[in-house]
């Protein structure tokens, strides 16, 4: 009897002792933002470096931060600093975001860079790239030209083929951005029936996702991503695309056609093709998700160099 009374006064303060105990917190701490980082430079022109920060999910609508406005971003060469970036701030009532960006700096083929980002809200970065060796275009032609009517009575949908050639030299892999931009003229007639342009625009010209493969993604913003590959690698890369656009009958009618071939560096490609993957499988509850690229040490984002060749084309 004794020894059952010890066993149920060591449970009865067990008891005791559980049932004053606070539940658990599970508390949710809302991690340290991250600096995210975006430049694409090339050359001969400024190199322009827009900073932001990692938001985090759960935030609050009105206490999430856009861009970081005092933000310390240097620039050098290989370890030589060059210079500290100034902050451009937005002009008021243009559709502009601050950027940084350099005053005395050239940039220059084959040279590494290194930017140094600090901000008081995140952890310091840095990130390097360079601007690599451009790549001419053999050839461009426009064939099968053809002007039809549009779905919607007031359009007209002009559709022609594009072929283009460059070639891949053998040193190294090469990666490649091909984008298309469109010139398109408002006119109206004038007394004697002769064509007055009154503007004109250029329009991006953005591919079908669903024709992505190993070698080639549309990007998200016009043209394509293209890498080298063994059956490529040192040859003429050669592509046929068929375009299409819409015009809005008796207002607009066809430019020059502007091509631009980047060559690109792998940073610039892989960040790209995974940002471009991720936006076109936004829409489908069923996609899976994409893990994106990046090169800055310590954050988010990109800094890469592009070189460009330049071409246009007369539709006709």
């Amino acid at each position: 009897m004794f020894r059952q009374l010890i066993h149920l006064a060591i449970l009865s303060m067990l008891l005791s002792v559980f049932g004053c105990e606070q539940p658990p917190s599970f508390g949710l701490e809302t991690p340290r933002p991250k600096l995210v980082v975006e430049s694409n430079f090339t050359l001969d022109k400024a190199i322009q470096v827009y900073v932001s920060r990692s938001q985090f999910i759960l935030e609050e609508e009105e206490e999430k931060e856009e861009y970081v406005l005092n933000a310390t971003v240097e620039i050098y060469e290989d370890d030589v600093y060059l210079e500290t970036l100034e902050f451009v701030e937005p002009k008021s009532g243009l559709n502009e975001v601050p950027y940084y960006t350099t005053r005395n700096l050239v940039p220059k083929v084959n040279t590494i860079y290194t930017i140094q980002v600090e901000a008081p809200c995140c952890d310091p970065v840095m990130a390097n790239s360079r601007i690599p060796n451009s790549i001419s275009l053999l050839s461009a032609s426009i064939s099968e030209l053809s002007v039809g009517e549009g779905q919607e009575m007031e359009n007209l949908l002009v559709t022609y083929l594009v072929r283009l050639s460059f070639e891949d030299p053998s040193e190294e892999k090469n990666y490649y951005h091909l984008s298309l931009l469109q010139q398109v003229h408002r006119y109206t007639l004038n007394e004697g029936g002769d064509t007055v342009i009154t503007n004109s625009q250029l329009r991006s010209l953005v591919f079908n996702p669903e024709d992505n493969d190993n070698g080639r993604v549309a990007h998200f913003r016009g043209g394509l991503l293209v890498e080298d590959n063994a059956i490529n690698n040192g040859k003429v890369i050669s592509f046929e695309l068929p375009l299409n656009i819409k015009l809005k009958k008796n207002e607009e009618i066809l430019g020059k056609l502007f091509l631009e071939l980047r060559a690109v560096t792998e940073d610039y490609y892989r960040y790209f093709s995974d940002l471009s993957r991720q936006k076109q499988s936004s829409d489908s509850p069923f996609s899976e998700p994409v893990i994106i690229y990046d090169n800055i040490d310590g954050g988010l984002g990109i800094f890469a160099g592009y070189n460009s060749s330049l071409d246009s084309l007369y539709i006709q």
